[in-house]
Order: structure tokens, then C-alpha cells, then sequence
């Protein structure tokens, strides 16, 4: 776990890392043996959440526009949730953007974490 790169993703002391933060310590509290990647080109960067190969992907955290995070899960097609909301349209992870760190609550992290482990076939 590379805390150094995953700041990097972020602008500096924005709420959109701090967000990220609560963000990724419910990922690794979430997930046993989950491997960390940060993968993109200079402009666009996530985290990426694997267990075993690198393609395994379970999750990811990315900085959002307007200081928001996107957190993106994989195996999950749809929710019925009612604070959590599946933003766009992506074919291999749904995403859900969260504008400030009163809207990430762990019990529905927890769940959603839940739903993707249930899911994934690894």
C-alpha cells in the first residue's frame, strides 16, 4: 500500500482526498487480501482494488470534477439503496460520486462492499 501514490491522485488538502481516504480505509476493512494499483496517465488516475491478479478488480477511487470522488465497483449492476446511487452509464464498474464526506456512511459502504464480494468469482 503506496500512500504516496494514492495522494498523488488527488489535488492537495482537497475534500476530494479526504474523502478518497475514508474511502480507501473501508476498502482495505472491507476486503481481505485486496491489492492496490494505481493505474492512468498523468491526467486521468484511479486506484484500482484487485485480489490475486491484477485483473481481478473489485473496486476503485478516483478524484471527481468540482472536488467530488467517484468510487467505482465491479460486479454489481444495480442497486436499491436508498443514500446510494449508480451515476453514468459503465459497462465493466458502476460508479457513484460523492460530493462531500457527510454523504459516505460506512454501514452503506459496508453493504456495497458486501454486495461486490457476494458477486465477484474470486
Amino acid at each position: 500500500m503506496d500512500n504516496v501514490a494514492f495522494l498523488e491522485l488527488f489535488e492537495p488538502n482537497s475534500q476530494a482526498l479526504r474523502m478518497g481516504l475514508v474511502l480507501r480505509e473501508l476498502v482495505f476493512s472491507s476486503f481481505s487480501d485486496v491489492n492496490e494499483s494505481i493505474v492512468g496517465s498523468a491526467k486521468v488516475k484511479l486506484a484500482l482494488y484487485s485480489r490475486g491478479e491484477k485483473n481481478n478488480v473489485l473496486c476503485g477511487i478516483q478524484q471527481g470534477s468540482a472536488d467530488s470522488c467517484m468510487l467505482y465497483v465491479h460486479h454489481v449492476d444495480t442497486i436499491s439503496h436508498k443514500r446510494l446511487k449508480f451515476s453514468g452509464s459503465g459497462k465493466h464498474a458502476k460508479r457513484i460520486k460523492f460530493s462531500d464526506e457527510n454523504e459516505i456512511f460506512e454501514e452503506d459502504i459496508t453493504w456495497l462492499f458486501k454486495l461486490v464480494k457476494d458477486k465477484a468469482p474470486f
